[in-house]
């Protein structure tokens, strides 16, 4: 296995690596990953992403039925949305049933910019355990951090890291092609050692815990292996 891991969309943009033959996995564990998963996990789908507000609000005249439209920008619900970016608010109740189309600040972009892999799938801590059935006998595989308004983020590194840890555990000993690849393993092995004074000092959870005041978001979305579902997007559509 060649494994190469991407801190941020800027660095898939300037490495320029082709896609072809390879699968992606899309981690923002802060939170768009999150709650896709959990909207899936709830019976929602499927799920359009768009890559802006903009985007979103013309998409929903273009499909010409109802639909929810969801996301956020600065960790905040978009003016006109129904839902924001909260795992949280993708109960059964809200969505089960529910076309969504999702824009958020950093995720959803990341996504488009994956769509010319052979495979795209979605990974975070949620979903970790089912995604690694997934992508153990990929030959070609980029983890593909979603990061912050395109700067590296913690959380999303040590997840990339956790799966090399993980792989190397099930013998599939992966290729890492890049420095990025051996700092997220290197990041991991720190924060294993002390996991809540890693993401104590780490930018996005704070900015979610103490300035929106999302801590049970933060807790969800570190949560490793509480769902089985590995969102595939394809042709504009993420689906279970």
């Amino acid at each position: 296995m060649q494994l190469d891991v991407l801190f941020t969309r800027r660095d898939l943009e300037a490495a320029c690596p082709s896609l072809e033959g390879a699968t992606c996995v899309v981690i923002d564990v802060l939170r768009a990953s999150t709650t896709i998963i959990q909207a899936l996990s709830s019976g929602a789908g499927p799920i359009y992403i768009a890559g802006s507000p903009e985007e979103a609000f013309e998409l929903r005249e273009r499909i010409g039925r109802s639909v929810m439209l969801c996301g956020e920008r600065n960790g905040l619900i978009i003016p006109g949305f129904d839902l924001g970016n909260s795992p949280l608010e993708y109960t059964e109740a809200a969505v089960s049933g529910k076309t969504l189309i999702f824009a958020s600040t950093n995720g959803s972009k990341t996504l488009l910019a994956c769509a010319g892999a052979d495979e795209v799938l979605i990974g975070g801590f949620t979903n970790l355990y089912s995604l690694l059935d997934e992508v153990r006998l990929s030959e070609r595989l980029f983890l593909v951090c979603s990061g912050k308004l395109e700067r590296f983020s913690i959380e999303d590194a040590v997840c990339a890291g956790m799966i090399i840890d993980q792989l190397i555990r099930l013998g599939r000993r992966p290729v890492l092609r890049s420095d990025s690849a051996v700092c997220a393993r290197w990041l991991f092995e720190r924060y294993i050692s002390a996991p809540d004074e890693t993401f104590a000092s780490a930018e996005h959870p704070n900015y979610l815990a103490y300035d929106l005041g999302l801590v049970e978001d933060v807790a969800f979305c570190t949560k490793i292996g509480s769902h089985s579902i590995v969102p595939r997007f394809e042709g504009g559509l993420v689906t279970r």
